[in-house]
């Protein structure tokens, strides 16, 4: 009993310490503004929450210096500024919180001073790495040593698969809940990485090679087999017989847009793709946010473009369903079955608004939503659900609850008043 009083006393030590020391973050941090946030809908929503700024806002953000926070009621939150909109413009600003079914909460934002450490967990990260010092020889990358990080890379002409540049092919970016990397030659596809832990763990992944991340880890392993297919989400236009993914470039550039503690983000521009007898320009968006599995894809064509498609591999046995909001504003077709490359349970899904009018199918290969009117803008999201990463999903039936949770999320966000007591 006196270990359990002395252990009680210590917690309450702890929590009074970090409650003490978050107050006097406050009081030497410059408030900058504050707004309402409304939940309407039937359910808590809890993760990462966008707004989008007004101009006031805005001015006031992005003329600070000192990392931003925000406090809703007593929790903390890094508040990350963002662009959504694939233009290269901050618009939007992003916090993490609970936000209870039919209630209001006032988040406040903060600038704390340049000398201030806030220990913010890291819980997304984006990262593209390449070798430097070897040479192209025979359509390989020989030598070059190391594996280098870097924030952008314009594609070599005629660059390939499996040339050893690249680590894992491609860019990557990952929550505390999964990974995700795509092959950044003709392939275009999108991949998994299943995570059976919270921490972030890409950087570490793939730096001795192909082949170790298709073998069971500590932190998981790849978890999904691509193919010729779409993989999960990847980009394609459907040609009336079957989904061509992004194949035929003139050029492709690749940038780490966002590396955040709560979203990051991978931003490609692909030049002249061919889609049939035309050619197009095309920027993508990726972004992914803490405590999601969600990848949103924002798609925007220089010239409207017609059957864009996506979608994600057909696995043998394993029927595709669909899914609806509560009000059909939001669809999403998904599969769920023993679908892993670790020959466990595995649900994938595309998620994608009724106004961009999607058409389901499919072709030998993928289940497929094709959007045929020309549109210069797309927008989906994509997931993976691995029964094994942590308190994973692991039954059809609490796959389709989290589904219809999410769609319901999407038509029914948030509500947000801004209050315009701006502090500067």
């Amino acid at each position: 009993m006196k270990k359990l009083f002395l252990f009680f006393l210590a917690a309450l030590f702890v929590a009074s310490c970090s409650h003490s020391s978050e107050n006097q973050l406050i009081r030497k941090s410059n408030q900058l503004f504050y707004f309402e946030v409304e939940n309407p809908s039937k359910s808590s929503i809890s993760g990462v929450h966008e707004i989008i700024l007004t101009p006031d806002q805005k001015r006031v953000l992005t003329n600070s210096t000192g990392m931003l926070f925000a406090k809703i009621n007593d929790e903390l939150s890094p508040f990350e500024l963002s662009d959504n909109n694939a233009d290269g413009i901050t618009n939007v600003a992003v916090f993490q919180s609970n936000i209870p079914a039919g209630s209001s909460v006032i988040v406040s934002v903060f600038e704390a001073p340049e000398d201030a450490i806030i220990d913010f967990e890291k819980k997304t990260q984006a990262e593209l790495w390449h070798r430097t010092t070897g040479n192209w020889r025979d359509g390989r990358y020989r030598g070059g040593g190391n594996f280098f990080r870097f924030d952008s890379l314009r594609v070599p002409d005629g660059f390939t698969d499996h040339t050893y540049f690249i680590k894992y092919e491609g860019p990557g970016w990952e929550s505390d809940r999964v990974g995700y990397r795509m092959y950044l030659d003709w392939r275009n596809a999108n991949d998994v990485f299943g995570k059976k832990v919270t921490d972030m763990v890409l950087q570490d992944v793939g730096v001795d090679g192909f082949e170790s991340y298709h073998h069971m880890d500590d932190w998981g392993m790849d978890v999904l087999k691509v193919g010729r297919s779409l993989g999960i989400g990847s980009i394609g236009w459907f040609d009336g017989e079957k989904a061509i993914r992004v194949e035929t470039t003139d050029s492709v550039m690749c940038k780490i847009e966002a590396d955040g503690l709560i979203r990051s983000q991978v931003k490609l521009w692909y030049y002249g793709w061919e889609t049939g007898d035309t050619k197009n320009n095309l920027i993508s968006l990726k972004t992914i946010d803490a405590d999601s599995r969600m990848t949103r894809e924002f798609l925007k064509f220089e010239n409207p473009q017609e059957n864009v498609c996506t979608g994600f591999i057909i696995e043998n046995g394993i029927d595709m369903f669909e899914v609806s909001s509560e009000n059909g504003e939001w669809k999403a077709i998904a599969s769920w079955g023993q679908q892993s490359l670790a020959g466990d349970d595995m649900g994938l899904a595309v998620l994608y608004p009724s106004s961009q009018n999607g058409r389901v199918t499919r072709d030998a290969l993928s289940h497929l939503v094709v959007f045929e009117k020309p549109l210069k803008e797309v927008e989906y999201y994509f997931l993976a659900a691995w029964e094994q990463e942590p308190d994973g999903i692991t039954t059809l039936q609490e796959f389709k609850e989290y589904l219809r949770k999410t769609l319901d999320q999407l038509e029914e966000p948030l509500i947000y008043s801004p209050i315009t007591d701006i502090k500067n």
